[in-house]
């Protein structure tokens, strides 16, 4: 894919992710789960601006520029121009949806996410843009093991937090 097929995906997938979340945040009845959705609204949100920037420089011929660059020109790109469908977002979590079935579904976007970042990551041969895409996948690899550790924490009734505090007794 060229790069501004691969924004646009990005963008695309950071858009349909945010939205995703902030749905699940307003649904969701533990507070430990509303705080994570809440939390990965506002990193969406940032994965957006950085693409959005960079959509704006790369078609106006300026080519990719630093993610600080990006983020100065996030305004002059509207997702929900390129995306109107965005616009009407249908529910996106199914109404009888479980906390824990709304997490895996996030993981998938997260996953998704990561693969079209890492795959992007391995063909940019630019620093700048080669950088941005290591950081977008970064970003979404950290958002799946957050999710995960969240799912965890719902489904073992808070085992995984113990796991980090106190040793087995085999291990001293």
């Amino acid at each position: 894919m060229d790069v501004i097929e691969v924004l646009k995906t990005g963008m695309s997938t950071e858009l349909w992710g945010m939205r995703f979340y902030q749905q699940a945040a307003a649904r969701t009845l533990d507070e430990t789960g509303k705080a994570v959705f809440e939390t990965l609204v506002q990193e969406e949100q940032t994965h957006l601006d950085i693409i959005c920037g960079q959509y704006a420089a790369v078609t106006s011929g300026q080519g990719c520029v630093s993610m600080a660059r990006a983020k100065e020109l996030a305004a002059t790109v509207d997702p929900l121009d390129i995306f109107p469908e965005a616009r009407a977002a249908e529910e996106l979590i199914p109404a009888k949806a479980t906390d824990e079935q709304a997490l895996q579904m996030a993981m998938d976007f997260e996953r998704r996410g990561y693969d079209i970042y890492a795959e992007a990551a391995a063909e940019a041969k630019e620093g700048d843009v080669k950088a941005m895409w290591e950081f977008l996948a970064t970003a979404e690899d950290k958002h799946f093991a957050f999710l995960q550790e969240t799912l965890e924490y719902l489904t073992t009734n808070g085992v995984w937090f113990f796991d980090d505090q106190e040793l087995p007794f085999f291990e001293g």
